[in-house]
């Protein structure tokens, strides 16, 4: 299996807390969120992992250099356009086994065991346990699997959770998101998430999910959220 990594946009609302850095290097614990998600990726036994860079990349080169062999940038020139672009950067390992990741995630290893090692083939993590705002990427869940995912949700279905962030897929289904991938951006839609193309795998590949409801994790958007993530998660994780 090979990790993709996300890891090129700019953060523009971290750029004063992380000193002008890509947000994924922004340290917690002493540790910066991408060598944490390699690290913990390690743990699970995925060694083979790809980052797409765009802002700072040299910065995130070096990080990487430091952690171990095996990880790999790819760069994503066009980074200031959508993150489908990022995630076709990287469509030459979409053949195979693959976990699509955003770098900008502080989680517990255990939330990376369970993903990576769950018998779903195809599978998010998703929490059901989060407060709504609106702003979440909801995952919405019906006869058992995932069939849509919306930011802030909608009603009508058995279950709605969030997003953590990482979709794991088998040969088959990448191979199926790259050619969704190749028809948008065909067709000049470059200023779009890649999320936005989940829908369209999830109405013709089956996508489980594993529950992680009162796990710690967050996702790193604000200056707040990195002293949330201080002060509550890490101590859960561990350091």
């Amino acid at each position: 299996m090979t990790a993709i990594i996300l890891a090129a946009g700019v953060g523009k609302r971290l750029l004063a807390a992380s000193g002008g850095r890509p947000k994924c290097l922004i340290e917690i614990g002493g540790k910066s969120l991408l060598v944490r998600l390699i690290d913990g990726l390690a743990a699970t036994g995925v060694r083979d992992v790809v980052v797409v860079t765009g802002f700072g990349a040299d910065a995130i080169e070096v990080a990487v250099g430091r952690v171990a062999s095996g990880v790999r940038c790819v760069p994503n020139p066009r980074f200031r356009e959508g993150a489908i672009l990022s995630l076709w950067a990287a469509r030459e390992w979409l053949s195979g086994p693959v976990v699509v990741m955003d770098a900008d995630v502080l989680c517990a290893p255990a939330m990376l065991e369970r993903l990576i090692h769950s018998p779903e083939p195809n599978c998010f993590l998703l929490d059901g346990s989060v407060e709504v705002t609106g702003e979440e990427q909801m995952l919405l869940v019906s006869g058992g699997w995932v069939r849509d995912i919306v930011r802030g949700g909608a009603p009508g279905y058995e279950l709605s959770g969030e997003s953590v962030g990482f979709l794991k897929l088998s040969g088959d289904a990448a191979r199926v998101l790259r050619d969704l991938l190749a028809e948008r951006v065909a067709r000049g839609e470059t200023g779009i998430e890649h999320e936005e193309v989940y829908p369209d795998l999830l109405a013709r590949v089956p996508v489980g999910f594993e529950r992680v409801d009162g796990m710690p994790w967050t996702e790193i958007d604000f200056p707040e959220d990195i002293e949330r993530a201080e002060r509550d998660v890490l101590p859960r994780i561990g350091g």
